[in-house]
């Protein structure tokens, strides 16, 4: 199997779910990830980062890796959506669609066990429609559009049609078909149906899909996956500006965790770390972080960037370069615990800083935030990840007492 995500955080959580089969993740998607089909793991999940491409770039990075699956003999190719629809959705499902040369690509969206459901074909988000909620609001990549086949047609020509639970695949459409589900027996069912109709070579889906998968394919759900090391303080690194990200680092300062505010300058000068200024907030954090069972790193702040970061630079990878920066250096200093990364973006920054191409997640720890293990110099750090939209705001708390 070969699961093409559009950023990290979404190419771990989708393959966290068949373990204990062999799964790898690229952290980041090159020529490598094929070069030596008979080394494939039985799962291969790669980050091919589109989440913040242009529509073409998106189309013309999945097709080469979709095409390059089917070229290694992949017996099903997930093309991993988020489950809020972000990103360019439409245009991936297209080059997936195109590049496997299928007649249907069966698209289920809904991800039931946070609360995001597919009701009529429109995705909602604890009961309120994508584009109303949270994400609707997002201060660099709004959610405008809840209905999925109004939103998969702003990026391709192909058909899409819509069912509803219960409803069987029509079998004489050709194009993308976008179900409904509301339970995760939604999801299960509607898998095992497509796999009893042999037609699983190609489908889209989140995290909700794979774990449907797993458990139609029979892997990983009946078994025990691996155990993450765990224990020691919790180093949180958070560079979202997700209300709901930013909701758990303020809950974490009221509970009286060590916060480290990241100030605009900060965020926006990765050789910021090299200054006396940086060293010592550094080493403030690695202080914090041997002594305080909680500390974070919050970036969560919302904040007018403009004048900071070059004109012709990306504030998003700006940022998260930034803040990887400054969470490796930390790191760099002594490992005393466990770190969570909160944002995508800024996990694969720390990581292609770190030298880390490839990765094998450990374990699900809490719904959606996957551990693992990385090398680091000559110590082994215990690394998690989370997408910034979701978690209770007692989230950071919460994990820094497990």
């Amino acid at each position: 199997m070969t699961i093409i995500a559009d950023d990290l955080t979404g190419a771990l959580d989708s393959g966290v779910h068949f373990l204990p089969a062999q799964v790898e993740v690229a952290v980041l998607a090159d020529a490598e990830c094929y070069q030596n089909p008979e080394n494939l793991p039985c799962v291969l999940s790669i980050n091919a980062d589109t989440r913040h491409d242009t529509a073409q770039e998106a189309y013309e990075k999945v097709f080469s890796l979709t095409s390059a699956a089917r070229k290694a003999g992949a017996r099903c190719v997930v093309k991993k959506t988020d489950s809020a629809l972000r990103g360019n959705v439409g245009a991936e499902l297209a080059a997936a669609y195109d590049a496997m040369g299928v007649r249907r690509l069966h698209f289920l969206p809904a991800l039931p066990g946070i609360g995001r459901v597919t009701k009529g074909g429109v995705q909602l988000v604890d009961g309120v429609s994508v584009s109303a909620s949270s994400f609707g609001r997002d201060p660099f990549e709004p959610v405008v559009c809840s209905r999925i086949d109004h939103l998969v047609k702003t990026q391709t020509d192909i058909p899409v049609c819509l069912v509803a639970v219960g409803e069987p695949v029509p079998t004489g459409f050709s194009g993308i078909i976008v179900y409904d589900a509301t339970t995760a027996e939604d999801m299960r069912s509607r898998v095992q149906e497509l796999a009893d109709m042999g037609e699983l070579d190609v489908v889209a889906g989140c995290a909700g899909l794979t774990e449907a998968l797993s458990g139609v394919l029979g892997l990983g759900k009946d078994d025990t996956p691996e155990a993450a090391p765990r224990g020691g303080n919790l180093l949180v690194a958070c560079g979202s500006v997700s209300p709901v990200s930013h909701a758990q680092c303020a809950y974490a300062r009221e509970a009286g965790a060590a916060v480290f505010p990241v100030a605009g300058h900060q965020k926006c000068n990765q050789a910021w770390t090299g200054s006396p200024e940086g060293a010592a907030f550094v080493e403030k954090v690695g202080k914090s972080w041997e002594n305080s069972p909680l500390t974070v790193i919050d970036g969560s702040r919302h904040e007018n960037l403009e004048g900071l970061v070059p004109e012709d630079a990306d504030v998003r990878q700006t940022v998260a370069d930034s803040i990887a920066n400054i969470l490796l250096h930390v790191c760099e200093q002594k490992i005393y615990g466990r770190v969570l990364v909160t944002g995508g973006d800024i996990l694969a920054s720390f990581l292609a800083q770190a030298g880390v191409k490839r990765l094998r997640p450990a374990s699900e720890t809490v719904g959606g935030i996957v551990a693992m293990e990385v090398t680091l110099g000559a110590g082994h750090l215990v690394l998690a990840a989370k997408s910034g939209g979701f978690g209770e705001k007692e989230l950071f708390v919460d994990l820094s007492r497990n």
